[in-house]
């Protein structure tokens, strides 16, 4: 009847492990997880207290430890365990295990020999507890290594509470158990080294684009970083809409990997646009050189009237024979023209001044500046060219800034660029958002952004905290070509004018004036 009620009893320990097993593929915390390994384990066995151990180099290092009896419960949360770990050798239980792969069943731990169990011992003389029986199972891998030591002590009679021997039965379901385990974990590693490797990928090749350009040098890593300060504040809210909100480990990964990939499509951007540290950019050498050069043959055909007018006529005839070869014979036909040398004088610190993008064009210095386009000058060939091309002129009439029209939607053609390079990525389901909401960064509320012009509610929380992350980088970073960094103050008054037009979400920007999150960030 006895050995009836046994098979039973098993039978539907055996039958649990199904379910056991599901549960264990369906965890997705490492902390849960392991948790729910020793939990089933002593709980299948009856066991009083249990440890698992999972392997890190030469040693197992303790990652949750259980006792009943001690009410002591350490490592489920993911907190660290104080105490030291085993070597893996043949000289202690789990060691020994880790090292040969084998089960250990010891009915009497203080009568075994063979083991070092100073351990245990001096647990038991510093709180009292004792330990007999013990188990200790190992956790192999697909490849069959040993990944982890499952050890159990004290099996406990259901019957008289009494401390009993683990029975083979239960040691068989053990092992079946820290099979389904072993798997769980493996998979759920598997899983995380390809999460941890995609994001070293996109880490490395962002930083690599940075690295490309001082526009961009630390941007990308301040956004997410920034982003990530912002959404752990927006955590700790009491009142207001963002009370509501809550980014738990998985949504704040999604924010973060979005700040990461929000300016990846700048690869594409041409570098004399993104570089354009002023109006003229790397045209400006070509345009000063162009009125020198006008300036010059001003100089000289005024030189040479000069030079006629203080000799005689037989004089001129044999100074022109001698210096036929050095001045060209249509510079000596061509007329003084003083008024012409002034005026290219003025316009190249015209130039010069409005050059620098701290000058603001306005409509009077941009119709001096237009005015110039009428300058023309008479090149070697004898043909005439413009002083500046329209394009030039075009640039260095820009009210703002450093770009044209043209430019600055090659700019803003990065963020398309994003959405189609990150299409080519196979995300994980868990980071399916973050190529969505790093394309929105450039959203605003009122509508009138880019690239899809949407508004209000259209843009979620995410893409509202990377666009106020975004633009309070590229106000106050100082390793800007074209600009220095903004104080914050004024950086945070232009960006309250933003969100009072409706362009930035008010609640968000009140919570990062309020909280001063901009003072946690570390450039």
């Amino acid at each position: 009847m006895k050995k009836a009620a046994h098979t039973d009893e098993t039978a539907r320990q055996l039958e649990n492990l199904v379910s056991i097993g599901i549960a264990l593929s369906a965890e997705k915390d490492s902390n849960r997880l392991l948790e729910m390994i020793l939990h089933e384990a002593r709980r299948v066995t009856n066991a009083d207290a249990g440890t698992l151990y999972l392997v890190e180099g030469i040693h197992l290092r303790m990652k949750i430890i259980h006792n009943e009896t001690m009410n002591t419960f350490q490592g489920g949360k993911g907190e660290e365990v104080d105490l030291p770990p085993v070597p893996i050798n043949k000289e202690y239980v789990s060691g020994y295990v880790a090292a040969t792969g084998r089960a250990v069943n010891i009915p009497d731990v203080y009568a075994a020999k063979g083991f070092d169990f100073s351990g245990p011992c001096k647990y038991d003389s510093l709180t009292g507890y004792h330990t007999r029986s013990m188990l200790a199972i190992s956790l192999k891998d697909h490849l069959g290594e040993v990944i982890g030591v499952l050890q159990l002590l004290n099996a406990m009679d259901e019957q008289t509470g009494e401390v009993t021997t683990f029975d083979q039965a239960h040691q068989a379901i053990v092992q079946s158990l820290s099979s389904l385990a072993a798997i769980a974990l493996t998979n759920l590693k598997l899983i995380q080294e390809i999460e941890n490797l995609f994001e070293s990928f996109v880490q490395v090749m962002v930083t690599a684009i940075d690295a490309q350009t001082p526009y961009n040098a630390t941007h990308t890593q301040q956004v997410s970083h920034l982003s990530e300060l912002i959404a752990l504040e927006i955590n700790h809210a009491q009142d207001g809409p963002l009370a509501g909100e809550y980014f738990d480990d998985d949504r704040l990964k999604v924010l973060t990997m979005a700040g990461w990939l929000h300016d990846i499509g700048k690869v594409a951007t041409p570098l004399k646009v993104m570089n354009k540290a002023t109006r003229l950019g790397e045209q400006f050498p070509l345009v000063m050189g162009r009125i020198e050069y006008a300036l010059q043959r001003e100089r000289n055909a005024l030189l040479w009237e000069e030079l006629k007018k203080s000799i005689s006529g037989n004089q001129v005839t044999k100074l022109l024979g001698a210096l036929h070869n050095r001045i060209p014979e249509k510079e000596h036909r061509t007329e003084s023209n003083p008024a012409k040398i002034h005026l290219l004088e003025s316009a190249r610190e015209l130039i010069a001044k409005a050059d620098n993008p701290a000058t603001f064009i306005d409509d009077q210095l941009k119709e001096k500046l237009r005015a110039l386009g009428d300058i023309t000058f008479t090149g070697e060939d004898d043909h005439t060219y413009p002083l500046l091309t329209p394009e030039e002129l075009a640039s260095i009439t820009v009210a703002k800034g450093t770009l044209t029209e043209e430019e600055r939607k090659i700019m803003e053609d990065h963020v398309v660029i994003t959405e189609k390079m990150l299409a080519k990525l196979p995300f994980t389901q868990k980071l399916a958002q973050a190529p969505v909401l790093a394309c929105m960064h450039h959203e605003h509320l009122d509508g009138k952004g880019y690239p899809r012009g949407l508004k209000g509610d259209e843009i979620p929380l995410e893409a509202r905290i990377l666009a106020i992350a975004d633009i309070y980088d590229a106000l106050t970073a100082s390793d800007r070509p074209y600009k220095k960094g903004m104080p914050v103050d004024s950086a945070l008054r232009i960006m309250g004018l933003m969100a009072k037009d409706g362009k930035l979400d008010s609640d968000i920007m009140d919570l990062f004036i309020q909280q001063k999150i901009w003072e946690k960030l570390t450039r």
